[in-house]
């Protein structure tokens, strides 16, 4: 009798297990959906901008769910404090954090974009390249990775990728501050061509 009732209860435990499991997809799903579209609107206002300033509020608003999209709010806990360690200029102490949330974070593409942003900084051109990369694979609409691409092929002397990023991230942003750049690039472009 007691092995029946055990048995019972393990089945009766498992079911109730499986239902769980089931919720959290189900909220795991509609969190993902809802973050995907609140996302998508912004990044369609973002386009449809009839002024810098309103592009402004939409480029912050877009940040702002990068930074907090971490899977728990201890990794954005921890995005929040790598931002703050980059932002005084302690590269290294940030490095390893940004390293660290991407190890436990993969599709977060905000992590990559930070360790890209870091190598830049260093001068670490290449390295910043494969981390844009990582960034633009989870997120291709990362202008801010883009932006980055295009200043690190003006100074590797890339001029033509450097405007085709360029041209890219203004599709996305078309306010976005390094659209300043382009008269200047087209010079370079002219004389290195000649």
């Amino acid at each position: 009798m007691s092995n029946y009732l055990e048995t019972k209860s393990f089945h009766h435990l498992l079911v109730i297990s499986k239902i769980f499991l089931f919720f959290i997809i189900i909220f795991i799903s509609f969190f993902h959906n809802a973050f995907s579209s609140e996302l998508n609107n912004l990044f369609l206002r973002l386009k449809q901008s009839e002024n810098p300033m309103i592009a402004r509020n939409y480029e912050s608003k877009i940040w702002k769910l990068w930074l907090n999209n971490g899977t728990s709010d201890a990794s954005n806990i921890q995005m929040q404090k790598g931002v703050d360690l980059l932002n005084n200029g302690k590269l290294d102490q940030a490095l390893t954090i940004f390293i660290d949330i991407s190890k436990k974070d993969p599709k977060w593409a905000e992590s990559y974009n930070k360790i890209a942003t870091i190598k830049f900084l260093k001068g670490d051109y290449l390295g910043s390249i494969n981390d844009i990369k990582k960034t633009l694979k989870l997120e291709p609409r990362h202008f801010g990775a883009i932006a980055g691409l295009v200043q690190i092929n003006i100074i590797l002397k890339k001029y033509e990728e450097a405007l085709i990023n360029l041209q890219y991230v203004l599709n996305i942003h078309p306010y976005i501050g390094i659209k300043k750049l382009k008269p200047y690039l087209k010079k370079l472009l002219n004389k290195s061509s000649i």
